[in-house]
């Protein structure tokens, strides 16, 4: 790994972004889960051969996203984030 010359507050800095960071990544997974589980307490069963769809609407795939992150599928358009990404 290349080596940086920082500040001890740069480092810091570092440390408390990297933290953020990892709460930030802890609470969208909670949250996928909540909804992952919110609709198969509905009878929502996703396709199982390893698919990423949308959880905010019936999109049944992720397509590659456009310029702002967004689902291509028609109907969809829904961020990358909304998609049932693996972990």
């Amino acid at each position: 790994m290349e080596q940086y010359d920082l500040t001890d507050a740069q480092k810091k800095a570092f440390e408390e972004n990297e933290a953020a960071f990892r709460r930030f990544d802890d609470q969208v997974s909670g949250v996928r889960e909540a909804a992952r589980a919110r609709l198969t307490r509905n009878g929502w069963e996703p396709d199982p051969n390893g698919t990423r769809p949308c959880l905010s609407c019936p999109c049944p795939d992720l397509q590659l996203v456009d310029a702002q992150g967004n689902c291509k599928r028609g109907g969809c358009r829904h961020p990358l984030g909304d998609h049932d990404l693996p972990i």
